[in-house]
């Protein structure tokens, strides 16, 4: 990953290939959670908070701040509607988990009796 020390002005390519990573991890973290992969998503998250680490580390030309805010913003947009899907299935099992919970105990009622 190049970063913003690399040049003096702001270069809308090394802008782009940021926008794009960051893209394709949200691409993956929509995936694992589309399919319940947590353990493949906290692998994800770690990887991406790695990359962020790297991309917003380095001592920030001026002219370059306007722009990586901007990404950083994004980040945060995508995390807020992500933490919503993480939400929402977190209900889902919980009431599945009261579904099996209710069957089993009707099961053991029925052998008691």
């Amino acid at each position: 990953m190049l970063s913003p020390e690399d040049s003096n002005s702001l270069d809308e390519h090394w802008l782009e290939e940021q926008r794009n990573a960051l893209l394709a991890y949200s691409d993956k973290i929509e995936f694992c959670i589309s399919h319940a992969d947590w353990e493949t998503l906290t692998m994800v998250l770690e990887s991406r908070h790695t990359y962020l680490q790297q991309l917003f580390s380095p001592a920030i030309p001026f002219e370059w701040q306007a722009s990586l805010k901007q990404l950083a913003e994004l980040v945060l947009q995508q995390d807020v509607l992500f933490k919503s899907r993480v939400e929402e299935q977190k209900r889902i099992v919980a009431q599945q988990q009261l579904a099996f919970d209710r069957g089993r105990q009707a099961v053991q009622a029925y052998r008691n009796q």
